[in-house]
């Protein structure tokens, strides 16, 4: 799992989402992060994707 650096934390303030979509995953993001929670990286990603997409295959048989 990908653990927030001092860089993260700066570029976090600094960022401003442009468009109604990239606010609220921006938003959903913050509530992640104030909650202690740490953030997937995109190898975790990859492998939860993975995971549910041979969930739902093996549903639909």
């Amino acid at each position: 799992m990908e653990t927030e650096t001092t860089e993260t934390a700066i570029q976090d303030k600094l960022f401003k989402p442009k468009t109604p979509l990239g606010r609220k995953l921006w938003e959903i993001r913050q509530k992640i992060v104030a909650s202690g929670q740490s953030l997937l990286g995109w190898e975790d990603v990859e492998k939860e994707l993975s995971e549910r997409r041979n969930e739902r295959a093996q549903n639909i048989e």
